[in-house]
């Protein structure tokens, strides 16, 4: 049939599809009530394909639409690579393939809400890209904590949803955003009970809110009035403004951080593997030296200056054998194994990353070794952040072990901690319990 079925099947089960012989599903993200979103592979990294269930006029609206926001191209919104349509089963499907996200605003706030600078370095660059689509006639149309992406370590907003629609309601949105980022309580000021919520914010937090939200007592701000007064305000002044927001907190620092959104996100996961591995220690066979540099020295580092080459280390050195880790699975244990690490690589860790981490991040990803040594998969256990994940499957599959005798595949989990200062790496050989 040539419209889009009513019943869609379970879209986990597609991973593996490729899309107009072009873009694979690899990892199947997330669904609504008649689309799906999909990591895909691309030459350039990863991307993200979203699918809808359409045919017919619907799909050629949307066609038009995201070819619309194809043209688009400003650092803080999110780019449009490719459009098209697309059959399976005889279902009829719209897609869009975008840059994929890593994190979102939305991420965040289910954890802890931003400190009161944190929100005002992610209002600006969103304030930025809401006044670039404003300026061209189009509005975004669906903007929420959801919406407000990191892609890579860039805040930016998404695309999929941008026509020509009400930038007024845009700009009640940026409000609403405001609000929940503070307090994580999400708000649609329909009610007096949360126009009291934003009346409870501090400031410069209540002036931008009560202006997008038109309760000021003067016309609604437009999108580019909030970005010129967002850049308007240096830093110094800005941490002035908010002192009664901070006043728990040590003084904020002269120079912020940029993009914070991005740095949040990766401080909210580091406390939660902080607290989920808190009791597992063990000796550590590397750890790289903290660094002496300057901060404007480190700055213009991918990672923290250990040697020329960063990125190669030396063979282990030999530790004892340790505590079985794993007593959920009695056939197999993880045991420290010396001098069968022939050569391990660290994660390449942006400065300004290593930067937001607080106390000690720890990522563990599992590899599958050959018989030559060489590592043939890898898998990154849950519950860590994505970002540092990607960073450390990087890493793990340039290691290589020592040749082994059989030629059965090998197991091993590679444990990395990585502080403001350094990184190190645990890693320990799965075997059959004896």
């Amino acid at each position: 049939m040539t419209a889009a079925a009513e019943m869609i099947p379970d879209w986990s089960q597609w991973e593996g599809d490729m899309v107009s012989g072009e873009f694979r599903l690899e990892q199947f993200l997330g669904a609504g009530e008649k689309s799906a979103v999909f990591r895909t592979p691309l030459v350039s990294g990863n991307g993200a394909i979203k699918l809808v269930a359409a045919a017919g006029a619907r799909a050629e609206r949307l066609v038009e639409q995201w070819s619309r926001a194809a043209a688009l191209d400003h650092p803080h919104v999110v780019r449009v690579l490719k459009v098209g349509t697309w059959s399976k089963a005889g279902n009829s499907f719209v897609y869009v393939v975008t840059e994929y996200a890593e994190e979102s605003l939305a991420g965040v706030l289910a954890q802890r809400a931003l400190t009161a600078e944190e929100t005002l370095e992610m209002l600006r660059p969103a304030a930025e890209a809401l006044a670039f689509l404003h300026d061209r006639g189009f509005a975004h149309g669906s903007l929420k904590p959801s919406n407000v992406l990191a892609v890579k370590d860039t805040l930016k907003i998404s695309t999929d949803t941008v026509s020509a629609g009400d930038t007024s309601a845009d700009l009640r949105a940026f409000a609403a955003i405001i609000v929940q980022a503070l307090t994580q309580q999400p708000v649609t000021f329909l009610s007096g009970a949360e126009a009291g919520l934003m009346e409870s914010l501090a400031e410069p937090f209540r002036e931008i809110a009560r202006n997008c939200n038109g309760d000021s007592g003067r016309p609604q701000w437009s999108a580019t009035e909030i970005s010129h007064w967002l850049r308007s305000r240096n830093d110094e002044a800005a941490v002035a403004s908010i002192a009664a927001a901070s006043a728990s907190r040590p003084k904020a620092r002269s120079k912020l951080v940029s993009y914070a959104i991005v740095l949040a996100l990766i401080a909210v996961v580091v406390t939660t593997i902080v607290s989920l591995l808190r009791n597992r220690t063990t000796a550590p066979v590397l750890a790289t030296p903290a660094s002496a540099a300057k901060p404007k020295e480190q700055a213009r580092r991918a990672g923290p200056p250990a040697s020329a080459h960063p990125e190669e280390q030396p063979a282990p050195a030999p530790i004892k054998p340790s505590v079985p880790a794993h007593e959920s699975q009695p056939r197999r244990v993880v045991v420290d194994t010396p001098g069968q690490v022939v050569h391990q690589v660290l994660p390449e860790i942006p400065y300004k990353a290593r930067q937001t981490i607080r106390g000690r991040a720890k990522v563990v990803v599992r590899v599958t070794v050959d018989q030559s040594g060489k590592v043939t998969g890898t898998t990154l256990d849950p519950g860590g952040s994505r970002y540092f994940g990607r960073l450390a499957l990087d890493a793990a599959r340039k290691w290589r072990f020592v040749p082994a005798g059989s030629d059965a595949p090998r197991e091993w989990t590679l444990r990395f901690e990585i502080t403001r200062t350094g990184t190190r790496t645990f890693p320990r050989q799965v075997v059959a319990a004896r």
